[in-house]
């Protein structure tokens, strides 16, 4: 659980370090990746196979679609959560 733990961080920092817009304040975007965090922790379910898999997704995720000026990082963090559960329907 430890190293699922220190995924989640990794890719929460990853997200955290794209500058705050207007529409999206430092904690609305911490709330969401709390949520990410939670989704990625159900989705799991213990079991650290599933959850190297769901970090590895969410890289993806992260390195496909990025905030950009058209997003801002609260988005990004719903259309992760989003698609983590679409991807991983059967789990859910």
């Amino acid at each position: 659980m430890k190293t699922l733990s220190s995924l989640i961080i990794a890719g929460m920092l990853s997200i955290a370090s794209v500058p705050a817009f207007a529409a999206c304040t430092d904690e609305e975007a911490v709330a969401k990746a709390e949520e990410v965090a939670q989704t990625v922790h159900r989705l799991a379910d213990g079991d650290p196979v599933k959850a190297n898999q769901l970090y590895e997704q969410l890289v993806a995720l992260q390195l496909r679609n990025p905030t950009t000026d058209e997003h801002d990082p609260c988005q990004a963090y719903d259309r992760i959560v989003e698609e983590l559960k679409a991807q991983n329907a059967t789990a859910d």
